[in-house]
């Protein structure tokens, strides 16, 4: 069970960081609904295409894997284009335009590799939103933090100071500073979905080719897309308690404070590690980051 508060900085803090959970669980809120969607999208695309050609009782499982091999209609060629052109992401949009228009593309491409390629155009539009709803997420973070700190201290000492804003350059450089496995929060969207797309394109690949019926490869679709949302949301909370820890710190160089106090034990989840520390006083200039 965890201890009561005690005193006025472990109350204002876990204050803070009650609210910060609370605005995080929104956001964790936000992500289970554009992974939810983007399964249902990849879920379409895979009934369209087998419905299409395999369930209307004309066609065997091996006729169809013939019908699905051969080369596509300008028809569908177009249809990969709009889609295309529905992302915001220039950069992600410059790089698959480059792909579409190379040469003889849309006559390699197959009924298999425009569901793949489908695949990755939802995954790359759910990434996108992923990387715009964290990110806010993390910026609020950061600005909270650091200005509710330095209230807390105008409030304790009974009177008002001048102190420097944290600004959208200083925001940015903690949202691009590298801290996990040497990777920013904006890579290990990245990484995540391309290993999560890598593995659906290629499975689900597999399971049609096998035989495995829709309603199989759906049920097989939605548990992988759930296993992407929960290393999302690990990742989330993870780098939320991150920011929030470096602009505390960030608040402190400003106040000019040179020493504080490690407080782990706020709730009823501490790790071995944090437990070790509570209670224990550190320099600012010592920290390291976490």
């Amino acid at each position: 069970m965890a201890r009561k508060p005690q005193g006025y900085w472990e109350e204002r803090q876990t204050r803070l960081m009650k609210r910060i959970e609370k605005d995080t669980v929104s956001t964790i809120a936000d992500l289970v609904k554009i992974y939810s969607k983007a399964s249902k999208d990849i879920e379409k695309e895979i009934n369209k295409i087998f419905n299409k050609y395999a369930t209307d009782g004309k066609l065997t499982r091996q006729e169809a894997n013939k019908l699905l091999s051969i080369r596509e209609t300008q028809v569908f060629y177009k249809d990969l284009l709009k889609q295309i052109n529905t992302i915001d992401d220039i950069e992600i949009k410059r790089k698959l335009l480059a792909k579409y228009n190379a040469p003889a593309y849309s006559y390699r491409i197959s009924r298999y590799k425009s569901m793949q390629a489908n695949i990755d155009l939802e995954l790359k539009k759910l990434m996108t939103l992923e990387e715009q709803i964290t990110k806010q997420r993390y910026i609020k973070t950061i600005q909270e933090t650091y200005y509710e700190n330095i209230f807390n201290v105008q409030k304790y000492l009974g009177y008002g100071f001048e102190f420097a804003h944290i600004d959208n350059r200083t925001i940015q450089m903690m949202l691009a500073e590298s801290w996990i496995d040497n990777s920013n929060f904006s890579k290990n969207i990245w990484e995540n979905n391309e290993k999560l797309g890598e593995y659906l394109k290629t499975q689900l690949t597999a399971d049609t080719m096998s035989g495995k019926s829709i309603q199989k490869i759906s049920k097989e679709l939605v548990e992988h897309m759930n296993v992407g949302l929960y290393n999302a949301v690990r990742l989330v909370r993870t780098e939320v308690n991150h920011f929030a820890n470096e602009a505390e710190m960030l608040s402190y160089e400003e106040l000019n404070i040179d020493k504080y106090k490690f407080i782990a034990t706020l709730d009823n989840v501490t790790c071995g590690e944090c437990a070790k520390l509570d209670n224990k006083i550190f320099k600012v200039k010592d920290r390291i980051p976490r």
